[in-house]
């Protein structure tokens, strides 16, 4: 019986999921970039001081924290003719793209004048950022109402990114293909704004036929029924704050941003330290161009496994599973002394393997909660639970960048010479150890996550009904468009 309700439920067409994977080549071409060399860049190509870098990096977040929210309500509140989440993707889309060629140019400046450029190009660049990615994530909730396709759904979109992955394996040499030096990290910098705009206006084009004017009334007639209403009434200030509250009510919502934060943060560091560890550690930064390569490969078989192992077990099994499993080979390397590079692209390729799945599974979880939460309250926060998710995605990837240069900085790092022991060992630390007790956090909070994918499923069914519901009373008004 729960599989032929399951049928009546919408679903995505392939062309439509394809457009969605698009969303994961626009927001990781800069994301994956930066989170392997853009503490690097700071320090060793624009010059800033490590403590001057990390505190960047980590004041960025406070802004985030800040507009993030504001972007949900605003996003999850707009009607135009086209649509709810589009206008910001077509309209922003070009900003974030001048905002990326900001970040990686090197105008010369006075030191004191570069410290504020550079805090002034990343902070505008994350502010921008959000209002792309967050109205951009929040498609994903309204085009497929069918929990175990969400899986595919993200999958697809996972296994784009491995253009992006590739673009960062081989990004030192497409720099020194670009000019080189200062001028050749500028120059790429517009290669990846010009592609992000592209790919965001893709998304925007082909989710026009779910994200429409419609939605929002046949959501607004919804959450009147829920408060016992015949209309929806305008909503005060008041309103809106004590629907912010309610989002961020949503335990099942705050694991997840938990979840993200933790993985986000492992990833982030093991990236963000890379350069460090093959430059000073081995002495053989070509090498990154090898382990990196290979391990986008295996990365890309992550996304192709995940609806195969949420089949299996479902999405909240499945992801304990592969985060335990990912911790395993990181912890065997430090116990081989002086890895050759066959040794460490083998380990490397089987972590980005296990990590492929979890951050698949990860960004499929969202629509659950989104559920989650319109079943109890009524009201489909997708953007703001969007924006929470995208702020523990921020402050991950934040402290990964930060956290490998206030340490090694701390400790007397100085850039472009042998380092000491002690720096060297902390980079040890931090590539290999420090990832795996972050795994540890996804898997505390995954067991305390209590949606599974039969009660996703339920959830999802019984939405359905309200939202006919809704639509036939909205037929029954006349209005249209």
């Amino acid at each position: 019986m729960a599989q032929q309700q399951a049928t009546k439920l919408r679903k995505a067409s392939l062309i439509e999921m394809l457009g969605f994977g698009f969303v994961g080549i626009g927001s990781n071409i800069p994301f994956v970039f930066m989170g392997s060399y853009l503490s690097f860049f700071y320090t060793d190509i624009f010059g800033l001081a490590p403590a001057i870098a990390s505190g960047l990096m980590l004041a960025s977040k406070i802004v985030d924290a800040i507009i993030d929210p504001f972007i949900g309500v605003v996003a999850d509140r707009v009607n135009t003719k086209f649509g709810r989440y589009r206008p910001f993707l077509i309209v922003m889309a070009p900003f974030w793209g001048v905002c990326i060629w900001a970040v990686f140019s090197t105008p010369a400046l006075d030191p004191t004048l570069k410290v504020i450029y550079a805090c002034a190009a990343y902070i505008l660049y994350v502010i921008i950022s959000s209002f792309v990615i967050i109205p951009a994530n929040s498609l994903a909730s309204i085009i497929t109402e069918v929990p175990k396709q969400r899986s595919t759904v993200q999958a697809i979109r996972q296994g784009c990114a491995v253009i992006p992955q590739l673009m960062s394996a081989f990004a030192l040499p497409l720099v020194e293909l670009c000019g080189g030096g200062q001028q050749g990290w500028s120059n790429y910098g517009i290669i990846m704004g010009a592609a992000v705009c592209l790919c965001y206006w893709a998304v925007a084009w082909t989710a026009r036929t779910y994200d429409t004017p419609q939605l929002a009334q046949v959501e607004a007639i919804e959450a009147s029924k829920e408060e016992g209403v015949s209309h929806k009434k305008k909503e005060t200030f008041g309103d809106i704050v004590r629907s912010t509250i309610d989002t961020f009510k949503n335990r099942e919502l705050l694991l997840l941003s938990g979840i993200f934060f933790a993985s986000l943060a492992s990833t982030g560091l093991s990236g963000a330290i890379n350069m460090y560890y093959f430059t000073y550690v081995l002495g053989h930064q070509e090498w990154i161009v090898a382990t990196t390569a290979f391990g986008v490969v295996t990365a890309l078989l992550g996304p192709v496994l995940t609806p195969i192992v949420t089949n299996l077990w479902g999405k909240r099994r499945s992801m304990m599973i592969f985060a335990a499993a990912a911790i395993v080979p990181n912890l065997l390397v430090v116990f081989i002394p002086n890895p050759s590079v066959t040794i460490l692209t083998l380990f490397i390729s089987i972590a980005n393997l296990f990590n492929g799945v979890v951050g698949t599974l990860m960004w499929a979880m969202i629509p659950d909660v989104v559920d989650w939460g319109e079943y109890n309250t009524g009201v489909r926060a997708n953007g703001l639970a969007q924006a929470a998710v995208q702020l523990m995605n921020q402050f991950g990837q934040a402290l990964g960048q930060a956290l490998p240069v206030a340490v090694i900085g701390a400790l007397g790092y100085v850039a472009n010479q042998a380092q000491t022991p002690v720096v060297n060992g902390a980079i040890v630390a931090l590539r290999w150890i420090a990832p795996c007790v972050l795994m540890l956090l996804v898997i505390v909070f995954t067991k305390m996550y209590r949606l599974t994918d039969e009660r996703s499923l339920a959830i999802s069914e019984e939405l359905r009904h309200r939202h006919e519901a809704a639509e036939t009373e909205l037929a029954g008004t006349g209005i249209d468009e």
